[in-house]
C-alpha cells in the first residue's frame, strides 16, 4: 500500500513530460524551464514549498555570464507581446523593402565595366585594390524578378507606418522609399483612427508557467522580470489568451507548485 503514492506521482510526472514536449509554443529554453520545475515538484527530494528554489538549482548556472539560468528563463516566460522585427528601428539598409505599387517594370542591369585610359599609360600611386566580384561565372537574374511578381517598389525604405490590428492589437509594420512619402502619409492617415481604437495588444510571449503549474506567479514575474513589466489583461497563462481564428483553447488541469 505505501507503493501506491509513489506510483500516482510517477505517472503525473510522465504526463506532464509528455505534455510539455508536444507543446508546440515551448522553445527549447522554454521547455527546459519547465521540466525543471516539474522534476523539482515531483521527483526531486527537498524541502516541501521550496520548488523554485530546487528547479534553480537543477538548471545550474550560464556558462556565459555565470548567472543562474533559472533567472533568465523565468524572465524571458514573463507574459507580454513583442512587435514583429520589421517593426524596429530599421536603417535603410536593414528596413523591409518600399511597399509602395510599382510604377514600372524593375529590369536587371549588370555592372558595366568603367573605361579610363590604358593601363600602360596611368602612373600607379598605390597598387590597385583587389577587384570586388559581384556575381560569380554565368549568373543571371531570375526569370520573375520578386518586385515585379508582387508589385512593389522594393527600394531602401526610410518611412515606417505601423498599424495595430483592431482585433488582436498587433502592430502591422509598413516601409516606404523617399520617392514614396506621399504613400507613407496616406496610409498613415488611413490607419489612424483604428491605431485609437485598438485594443490592448494579444500576449504572444512567455506564459507557459501558469499554464502547467498554480503558483503566485505574478509576484514571481514582477521579481525576475523587467521593472517595466506589468501582468496584461488577458491574464498570465498562454492557455487562456485568444487565439483569432481558432477555437478557444481547452482548459487543462493545471498543477500545484508552491513557490519560495
Amino acid at each position: 500500500m505505501t507503493d501506491a503514492p509513489r506510483l500516482d506521482r510517477a505517472e503525473t510526472y510522465a504526463e506532464t513530460v509528455h505534455r510539455i514536449y508536444g507543446d508546440r509554443r515551448a522553445a527549447p529554453p522554454a521547455r527546459e524551464l519547465l521540466l525543471a520545475v516539474a522534476y523539482a515538484l515531483f521527483v526531486a527530494p527537498g524541502e516541501p514549498g521550496r520548488v523554485l528554489s530546487t528547479a534553480a538549482r537543477a538548471l545550474g548556472r550560464s556558462s556565459a555570464t555565470g548567472r543562474p539560468l533559472f533567472d533568465a528563463l523565468v524572465a524571458d516566460d514573463a507574459p507580454r507581446y513583442e512587435p514583429p522585427e520589421a517593426a524596429g528601428d530599421w536603417g535603410p539598409g536593414g528596413a523591409p523593402g518600399c511597399e509602395a505599387p510599382r510604377l514600372r517594370p524593375y529590369v536587371y542591369r549588370p555592372r558595366i565595366k568603367v573605361t579610363g585610359p590604358e593601363e600602360s599609360t596611368a602612373v600607379l600611386l598605390r597598387p590597385p585594390p583587389t577587384p570586388l566580384l559581384h556575381s560569380s561565372g554565368g549568373f543571371s537574374p531570375p526569370p520573375v524578378d520578386h518586385r515585379n511578381a508582387e508589385g512593389v517598389c522594393g527600394a531602401n525604405s526610410h518611412h515606417k507606418v505601423l498599424e495595430l490590428d483592431p482585433r488582436t492589437g498587433w502592430t502591422i509594420p509598413h516601409w516606404f522609399c523617399k520617392r514614396h512619402l506621399d504613400h507613407a502619409e496616406r496610409v498613415a492617415e488611413q490607419v489612424r483612427e483604428q491605431n485609437e481604437a485598438a485594443p490592448e495588444p494579444i500576449p504572444n510571449r512567455g506564459g507557459l508557467l501558469p499554464s502547467y503549474f498554480k503558483a503566485p506567479w505574478e509576484k514571481v514575474y514582477r521579481h525576475y522580470a523587467p521593472a517595466t513589466w506589468k501582468p496584461p489583461s488577458y491574464g498570465l497563462a498562454a492557455d487562456d489568451w485568444p487565439d483569432p481564428g481558432n477555437p478557444p483553447p481547452r482548459r487543462r488541469r493545471r498543477l500545484r507548485a508552491v513557490s519560495d
